[in-house]
């Protein structure tokens, strides 16, 4: 059965931003981020922290990336999330992320960059899709 993420009442919502949405669901123990549209790096820096903090809050083992809408990533954002941001993720105790590709090719050769430097660091726990609904039930048997 596919099925996507929704926000419930019972969802806890850490983020609220023209450019990315970030929820916890109780329901399926996943964090949640839904993004759209162009991020400079300085709002993605911020939104890394919102996330992190979330993590901690929730003792989230699950994440979710709904990179979809997503615009080009600059250099320097493109290395915050293969590096720092990853690494800290997983020492925050992180198991298992998906990522869902975006819909914009030149935003996917952006992913597509990130994707290959966390190969090339051996650092990675995320599992890139090409459908919300697989990326979703695969975290959810996870």
């Amino acid at each position: 059965m596919d099925s996507e993420p929704v926000i419930s009442n019972k969802s806890r919502v850490y983020l609220d931003k023209p450019y990315v949405k970030v929820f916890w669901s109780p329901e399926d123990s996943i964090l949640m981020s839904k993004w759209s549209g162009f991020c400079t790096f300085e709002e993605i820096k911020a939104v890394g922290d919102r996330i992190l903090d979330a993590v901690t809050f929730e003792g989230a083992q699950k994440v979710l990336y709904d990179a979809r809408q997503i615009e080009v990533l600059d250099d320097n954002s493109q290395r915050y999330i293969s590096g720092t941001f990853t690494q800290e993720m997983i020492s925050s105790g992180v198991k298992f992320a998906a990522a869902v590709f975006p819909d914009d090719i030149f935003a996917k050769f952006s992913i597509d960059d990130i994707q290959r430097d966390i190969q090339e660091r051996r650092i990675s726990n995320v599992t890139y899709f090409q459908s919300i609904s697989n990326a979703f039930n695969w975290l959810k048997h996870k």
